[in-house]
């Protein structure tokens, strides 16, 4: 290979005893990220998963200094990273240079760097930004890695920020908003949460009974440039939810409203439309709890990308 498949990072390879050679994702075949620390420099990992004797690799590794990314496995392949197969299979591994009685490695440009890539790898995989999906390599094997100084609650918040933020990946912007990306996304106490429909985007979706007030769930993103963007919503569909949902959002020329059935095409991604977008970090896309149909309203996920 040789390109990453992320564009800030640079390409090293690993030995093939270190990884096994797949075709992923399927559906659901990535849906976790596990966090590791090297136990050693930054260059001795990306040595180590090369040579023949570790039997061991990871996708991604992080240099502590400034945040420099080298990739060693395809994101379609698997790694003997997480000491428990099923994990392996179904995850991405990032090593962090450092060691894990040492909080001093945990600079800003590592947490930086690495949660840009995390987000990259959320939007592209539809995988949840909570700890259910981002592991510690100890939640899932006897191990201490990375330690007890990496901070979570920080590093899941500069996730969050760069999914729904900025572009993450070195390409045309491409992000996604949903339940769980914090304070990019807003709702009221009156919208509900439901696990019912297995077409739900993360963990969870959003609903409510429509009523004629001023209720509507918010969609936080940061455009980076003024143009055209293609805008998508996801959400649970079920015969009884409404089917005509009504969708804002925030052009260059001021909102416009759509309305979109959800009773029809749950589980994926329904493009809403075209629009100029103006740059700026704000609500791009709001639902109404008011609407002229029947049936539950349903909020879950939003994306909006370069067109």
């Amino acid at each position: 290979m040789a390109r990453p498949d992320y564009g800030r990072a640079r390409w090293y390879g690993a030995h093939t005893n270190g990884y096994s050679n797949a075709s992923r994702p399927g559906a659901n075949d990535i849906n976790k990220i596990i966090i590791h620390i090297t136990q050693g420099s930054w260059s001795s990992a990306i040595n180590w998963f090369n040579d023949s004797r570790s039997g061991v690799s990871a996708h991604y590794v992080v240099r502590s200094s400034d945040g420099f990314i080298g990739q060693c496995v395809e994101e379609e392949d698997i790694p003997y990273h997480a000491g428990n197969w099923p994990v392996n299979q179904t995850s991405i591994g990032i090593e962090h240079e450092g060691y894990g009685n040492d909080p001093g490695w945990l600079t800003s440009n590592l947490y930086n760097s690495s949660a840009r890539l995390s987000a990259y790898l959320a939007n592209k995989y539809n995988i949840p930004i909570d700890r259910n999906h981002f592991l510690g390599h100890k939640q899932v094997s006897s191990t201490a890695c990375p330690g007890n100084y990496w901070d979570w609650d920080r590093y899941l918040r500069l996730v969050r920020n760069y999914a729904g933020g900025s572009d993450s990946s070195g390409g045309s912007y491409d992000k996604v908003v949903g339940n769980g990306f914090g304070a990019r996304f807003r709702a009221s106490s009156s919208w509900g949460t439901s696990t019912f429909s297995s077409q739900k985007h993360g963990v969870d979706y959003r609903f409510a009974t429509p009523r004629k007030v001023k209720d509507t769930v918010g969609f936080q993103f940061n455009i980076p440039r003024r143009g055209n963007y293609d805008v998508f919503g996801w959400w649970a569909a079920d015969p009884g939810y409404n089917p005509r949902a009504r969708f804002k959002i925030r052009t260059a020329r001021g909102w416009i409203v759509r309305e979109y059935n959800q009773r029809t095409n749950g589980g994926r991604w329904v493009k809403l439309g075209t629009f100029d977008l103006r740059r700026g970090d704000m609500e791009y896309v709001r639902i109404a709890r008011h609407s002229l149909g029947n049936g539950y309203v349903i909020a879950d996920a939003i994306r909006i990308r370069s067109a």
